[in-house]
Parts: structure tokens; C-alpha cells; sequence
């Protein structure tokens, strides 16, 4: 007998005396005597009751707490590291460790408890691939307990302009400089690519620590626009919305950003223009057989610049415009310069003021150079708005070349090589060699084009670069919107010789 059941007699006992007590008071009305008993019977059940389930009650969490005492504790591991794979079916992740190869596959379910970089609270199946947690999770199973953002995490989002030196693995952007290493996670969506992949149309999620750039992720990507049947354009040029800003060759083939825009081609005063989706790793083809001349959503500006012979850029790239340039509505990068004159930088809004009016004029004056110590002037302009030089991006760049030696690529045999959006011939192809950060595109029907950011060193060396195969596309998504041809291209093995690079 416990000390509960012995509690439990003991009061039973007492009420038994109690009622034998009652049972011998002297009662005169004998109807009341009956009437007394039955009131004591039936609070002698209440009480009895009530002691039952107390001392039930204390006994099972008695029980339960000598139960808790034996059982030991459940035994948890933690990991901080890089989400590199969410499968939301099978409800599970992988996290790679943080300066290490390390990776480590846990289960979650609705247990787990997940917040996000805000201190909100997330499910585990929200966890996106590249993001960067404290994870902890119990060692028999591997089922996931808590996962949080570490303080020290770091994050950017829309990243659109940043650069690569891969002799010192550094990428910038957002004006500072962080290292990266080959263990450092770049993805397109969750599929793993190479850094090189990366393409300044691109927009990227980066996450580090510090000064380590431990992931990034590719969130909008870039696709490619072919032109065909264009022959009365050739020599003019080709803009594709007004992020860019082209001259015409033959078989081009243009790296853009995803999204909708418009495609002009530009020559004097011929214009034709056509809405094209570019779609990511997916090729579009425009087909101008069907031209007729447009004037929508167009401006034709009149360059008036001073002195005479002075190099006019937009968007980065040199214009004729000694006849009036043709642009699309929006905003563009303009910059003009001349040895011996102080250049000019700046931006011009192309928009719909007088639909009558057809011509746009601005006028750019250059100041002569200034040979003054710590005198300082600045070129005049109208209409252009504020003068920026704080970007990069605002001003003109010139393309160094170096006539003495070349670029070789060796492999894909038989792709299509583009440098810069230029066509330069199929693999293995010569063309000179051009010093700075390029875009090599490589291009095969049936197969998934592909583009490479490379740096060319100004090391005096002729650079032979050779790439991967290409990967066959069986759904083949090149779409066009009219059914002219998509393979126009010369199938003959090239050397460029021209000056253009």
C-alpha cells in the first residue's frame, strides 16, 4: 500500500465513525432520524469520491514525474552553413557547411521551429536555396529543431551591376570589394553553375560574412535575341529597349536581361521596330522580312555638338549622329569626348511631350582642357539632365585592342562564337584580342546556349580559351514571331581581321 491509498483508508475510516456516531444521537421525531442518515450517506459518497480522484491524480504524477527523471535528455547537433538543396516533397534540406565541403541532409516537419532574416516566424518549407542558417537538429534522426539567420549574415538583393577578377577571386559591387572562393555556392534558381555564367544583364541575391562571399544566386536571368531578314539595317543600329544600345552586324546574337521590350533597328531615318519576351537561357528571333517603317514611341534627336569630330556614346556605345539618332522612349547614358577637351557625361529622357514634334535637338559644348592646377571646368549641355559621375555606368568606354595578339577558342567544336554580341565565327576560331571584361556566347541549334564573363589581361599573350560542350536541348525553345530562318550563320572557320575586335 502506497502513502496515497493509506491517506485515502484513513479518511475513510473517520467517516465511518462519524456516521456511526450519527447513527446513535438521540432523535425524537423518528422521520427526522431517517431523513439524517440518508443526508449523511450521500456526503459521505461525495467525499469519498472526491478523495478517490485526488489521490489518483497524485499518484499519476508521482508516476509520471519518476518516469521524466529516467528518461534522458534528447541529444541535438547544430551546423551553420549555405542551403544547397529544398526538396518540399520529401520535406527535407541540405546545408553545407560555412569554409568547408561538408554537407549535412535534414528532415523537417511541422515541429520545426524556422525564423527569417526579419525575426518573423517561417515554416521550414519557406527555407529558400542560398540563404545562410543556424541550424539545429536532433542526432538520432536528423529532424530538424530550430533554424534562424546568424547576426553576422550579410545580404543584397537585386544586385544588377558587379564585376569579377578572378586573378585575385574578388567580385565587387555595391562599391566594396569581398572574396569568394570555389567553395562559395552560385546557383541559377537550384541548379549549380560556374561564376563565369554569370552575366552582367543578370540580377543576383549575394550572401556572406564579413568580407566572404559564401553564396550567390541567380534570381533574374538573361536570354538571347537573333535577328533575321535585317539587310537594310546593316550599318545602323539595333536598341532593345534603352538598356541597350548596339551598331548592326551580321549575325548578331544580343545578351539580354529577362523581360518584354521593344527592338528597333535604326538607319538614318529608316526605323522599324518589334516587342520580343526574352525568357531565361532561351533564344527569340525576330524576323524583320515583314518590315515597315514605325515612328511609335520614337524620337529622332539631333546631336549639335562642339568642337566638330568629338566621340558621341550612349549607353556606352559610339553613335554616328551626323544624321538625327532614333531612340525609343526612356532614359539614356550620354557621353561625349575629345583629346584636349574636358568630356562630358550625363543622361538624356527620351519622352512624349508635342506628338507633332518629331525632332529632339541638344546641344553639347566641350571646354577646352585647362592646364591650371586645381582649376577645374565643366562641358555645357542642353537638354541633358545632372551630370553623374559618381557611376561607373555613366561613362563612355572604349574598347582596348590589341592588334599584335589573339583570342583562340577551342571547344565547343562547331558553335557559334559571339564576343560582345558579335558573331566571330564556329569553334575552333582566331579573332584579336581584346583587353578587358568580355562576353564570349557560345551557340549550337539543339543545344542550350551558353554565355561566359571572362577578363582579358593586357599581358602581352595570346589567350586560347576552351569551354564545356554544350548541353542538348530536347525541348529546343527558340521562338521566333514570324517563320523566318534561325540558322543564317557562316559555317566556315574564321579569323577576324577587321578593327572592331
Amino acid at each position: 500500500m502506497n502513502s496515497g491509498e493509506g491517506v485515502l483508508f484513513s479518511q475513510i475510516y473517520k467517516i465511518q465513525k462519524a456516521r456511526a456516531s450519527v447513527g446513535h444521537m438521540a432523535v425524537p421525531d423518528g422521520g427526522k432520524m431517517v431523513k439524517v442518515k440518508r443526508t449523511g450517506i450521500l456526503l459521505t459518497v461525495c467525499i469519498l469520491c472526491i478523495l478517490v480522484v485526488t489521490a489518483c491524480t497524485n499518484n499519476n504524477q508521482r508516476r509520471r514525474g519518476n518516469m521524466a527523471a529516467s528518461e534522458p535528455p534528447v541529444k541535438t547537433q547544430s551546423v551553420t552553413g549555405v542551403v544547397t538543396m529544398q526538396d518540399t516533397e520529401q520535406q527535407k534540406i541540405t546545408v553545407r557547411e560555412l569554409d568547408s565541403d561538408l554537407e549535412t541532409i535534414i528532415y523537417y516537419d511541422a515541429t520545426a521551429v524556422v525564423t527569417n532574416k526579419y525575426q518573423e516566424t517561417i515554416t521550414a518549407d519557406q527555407i529558400t536555396v542560398g540563404e545562410i542558417l543556424e541550424t539545429e537538429y536532433r542526432a538520432a534522426d536528423t529532424v530538424l529543431v530550430s533554424a534562424l539567420v546568424p547576426k553576422d549574415v550579410w545580404e543584397y538583393n537585386e544586385v544588377g551591376s558587379f564585376s569579377f577578377r578572378t586573378e585575385e577571386n574578388m567580385m565587387q559591387f555595391a562599391g566594396k570589394k569581398y572574396q569568394y572562393s570555389t567553395g562559395t555556392y552560385i546557383s541559377s534558381g537550384e541548379q549549380v553553375i560556374d561564376f563565369l555564367e554569370l552575366s552582367k544583364q543578370d540580377e543576383l541575391t549575394v550572401r556572406g560574412v564579413g568580407f566572404k562571399v559564401y553564396s550567390i544566386v541567380r534570381t533574374s536571368g538573361h536570354g538571347y535575341i537573333r535577328m533575321t531578314n535585317y539587310q537594310d539595317f546593316m550599318g545602323g543600329m539595333v536598341e532593345v529597349g534603352s538598356r541597350i544600345i548596339l551598331p548592326l552586324t551580321e549575325n548578331m546574337l544580343i545578351t539580354a536581361p529577362e523581360g518584354i521590350y521593344r527592338l528597333t533597328l535604326v538607319k538614318g531615318a529608316a526605323v522599324t521596330s518589334k516587342t520580343i519576351t526574352v525568357r531565361n537561357d532561351e533564344e527569340v528571333v525576330a524576323d524583320f522580312s515583314d518590315y515597315a517603317p514605325s515612328m511609335e514611341n520614337i524620337k529622332l534627336i539631333v546631336f549639335n555638338i562642339e568642337p566638330d569630330g568629338a566621340d558621341l556614346y550612349i549607353n556606352g556605345t559610339k553613335v554616328d549622329y551626323s544624321q538625327p539618332v532614333a531612340l525609343n522612349y526612356g532614359e539614356y547614358r550620354i557621353a561625349v569626348a575629345m583629346n584636349g577637351y574636358d568630356s562630358y557625361t550625363g543622361t538624356l529622357d527620351v519622352e512624349e511631350d508635342d506628338p507633332n514634334k518629331k525632332y529632339i535637338t541638344v546641344n553639347i559644348d566641350l571646354i577646352e582642357e585647362v592646364a591650371s592646377v586645381g582649376e577645374k571646368t565643366t562641358a555645357t549641355a542642353t537638354p541633358a539632365a545632372n551630370n553623374n559621375n559618381s557611376s561607373d555606368d555613366s561613362t563612355a568606354t572604349t574598347k582596348q585592342v590589341d592588334s599584335d595578339h589573339t583570342i583562340t577558342i577551342t571547344a565547343p567544336r562547331g558553335a557559334e562564337v559571339y564576343l560582345n554580341d558579335v558573331y566571330k565565327g564556329l569553334a575552333p576560331c582566331k579573332f584579336k584580342k581584346i583587353i578587358g571584361s568580355q562576353t564570349i556566347t557560345l551557340r549550337r541549334t539543339g543545344y542550350i546556349t551558353k554565355s561566359y564573363s571572362i577578363d582579358i589581361l593586357d599581358d602581352g599573350e595570346n589567350v586560347t580559351l576552351s569551354f564545356a560542350e554544350l548541353a542538348e536541348d530536347a525541348d529546343t525553345p527558340t521562338t521566333t514571331d514570324t517563320t523566318g530562318s534561325t540558322d543564317s550563320t557562316n559555317t566556315t572557320d574564321t579569323t577576324d581581321t577587321d578593327g572592331n575586335g
